[in-house]
C-alpha cells in the first residue's frame, strides 16, 4: 500500500496546480483567439471588416437600361458598376486636397495641388479595376491583367488625374500594357477620386467659369445639357461630375461665335432634344441632351455611354473631339499618412477622453 503523504507534502501540490502561467508562454485555452486575431492590418481600412459598397439605385436602373438596350456593351457596363460603386464608398472621403494659391486665373481649381489619399486605397482600387478590365476585355485588354502588378499604382492615379497622356504612354511602356487600352480606363480610373474632391471642394469652385474644360480637373465636357423650363446650357465633366455654366452660342473648345460657323446635326427620332453641336473652325462636336433637372454626378459616363450613337453620327461626318486634354493640372498625389506624421502636432486629430 501507497505511504500516507503529509499536509506539507499536499500544500507544497496546491502551490503547483494555481501557480500562474508563465509571462512567455501564453494560457492554451486563449492560444486559438490570439492566432485568430493576428492576422496582419494594413492601413486604417484593414483595421476592420467593411461592407460592400453598392450602388445607387438611380444608377443602377440606368445600367439595367443600357444592358438591356445594347447587351454589346456589358462588359464595359461591369467596369462602369464597379467604378459608380468605388464613387460611392466612403472611403474616398478621407482625402485631402492642399490647393495652390499661386495658380493662374484661367487654371482650374486641383492645378498644382498636393492631394493626400491612402495609397492602400488607391492600389487596391486600381489593381481592381485593371484586374477586372483583364477579364471583360479581347487581347490589348488582356495586357492589363500583367500591368496591373507591373504598374506603380500610386504613380498611375497622379498622371490620368492630371491627364498627362504623354506619361500616361511612358508608364504603359514600362509595364508591358497596351497604351490605348490603359488610357481607356485612365478616366475611370481617376473618378473616385476626382469625386471625393469635387465633393471635398464644392464650396471653393468659382461660379463663374468662362472656359470650355472643367474648372476642378481640366478635363473638357462629355456633353452639354439644355436644362430646366427657363433653359441654361450647362457643361457635364464625366471625370469629377463638373456642372458649370456655358454661353449658348459658342464653340466650347476653341470660342467661336460666329453663328455661320456653329452648326447642329439634329435626329429626326429626338430632335433638338438630342443632338450634337458642331464647330467649322476647329471640326470639334459636342454632344447636347435637354433635361428637367440635372445628371447626378456618378451617372455622368452613363449619360455619355448612352449618346454614343451621336458620336458615332459626328465622326462620320468629320468632327471630332480634341486629342489633348483642356487643362493638364499636374497635381501631386502625397501618401495621406505621410502628411499626417509630418503635419504640426497642433494639427493633429486628438479624441476627447471619455
Amino acid at each position: 500500500m501507497p505511504e500516507p503523504r503529509s499536509d506539507a507534502d499536499a500544500r507544497r501540490r496546491a502551490r503547483r496546480r494555481h501557480r500562474k502561467p508563465r509571462r512567455r508562454r501564453p494560457a492554451a485555452r486563449r492560444l486559438a483567439a490570439l492566432l485568430r486575431n493576428t492576422a496582419p492590418r494594413r492601413g486604417p481600412l484593414a483595421s476592420r471588416p467593411r461592407p460592400p459598397v453598392r450602388v445607387p439605385e438611380h444608377a443602377r436602373q440606368r445600367l439595367e437600361r443600357l444592358g438591356r438596350g445594347t447587351p454589346e456593351w456589358r462588359s464595359w457596363l461591369r467596369l462602369l458598376e464597379a467604378t459608380i460603386a468605388a464613387v460611392n464608398d466612403s472611403a474616398w472621403d478621407t482625402i485631402a486636397p492642399q490647393l495652390d494659391p499661386a495658380r493662374p486665373e484661367t487654371a482650374p481649381i486641383l492645378a498644382g495641388a498636393e492631394i493626400a489619399v491612402d495609397r492602400s486605397l488607391g492600389r487596391r482600387w486600381v489593381r481592381r479595376l485593371l484586374e477586372a478590365a483583364a477579364r471583360e476585355g479581347g487581347r490589348a485588354a488582356g495586357s492589363l491583367g500583367p500591368a496591373a502588378s507591373a504598374l506603380d499604382p500610386h504613380e498611375f492615379l497622379q498622371v490620368v488625374v492630371g491627364q498627362d497622356t504623354d506619361a500616361l504612354t511612358r508608364l504603359a511602356a514600362g509595364a508591358g500594357a497596351d497604351p490605348k487600352a490603359l488610357a481607356a480606363l485612365g478616366g475611370l480610373a481617376a473618378m473616385p477620386l476626382l469625386q471625393a474632391c469635387a465633393r471635398r471642394l464644392a464650396d471653393q469652385l468659382p461660379e463663374a467659369w468662362s472656359y470650355g474644360y472643367c474648372p476642378l480637373c481640366g478635363a473638357w465636357p462629355a456633353l452639354t445639357e439644355v436644362r430646366g423650363l427657363s433653359p441654361s446650357r450647362r457643361l457635364r465633366c464625366a471625370r469629377c461630375g463638373g456642372d458649370w455654366r456655358a454661353e449658348w452660342r459658342s464653340c466650347v473648345y476653341c470660342g467661336e461665335t460666329d453663328h455661320a460657323r456653329l452648326g447642329s446635326l439634329v435626329s429626326d427620332s429626338h430632335g433638338e432634344t438630342r443632338k450634337v453641336d458642331t464647330c467649322a473652325a476647329c471640326r470639334g462636336y459636342l454632344k447636347t441632351v435637354t433635361t428637367l433637372a440635372p445628371s447626378p454626378a456618378d451617372t455622368v459616363a452613363l449619360e455619355d455611354l448612352g449618346t454614343v450613337d451621336l458620336d458615332v453620327a459626328a465622326l462620320e461626318r468629320g468632327y471630332a473631339r480634341p486629342d489633348r486634354p483642356g487643362y493638364i493640372v499636374h497635381a501631386r498625389l502625397v501618401d495621406g499618412r505621410t502628411r499626417l506624421a509630418r503635419a504640426p502636432r497642433w494639427h493633429r486629430v486628438v479624441r476627447p477622453r471619455p
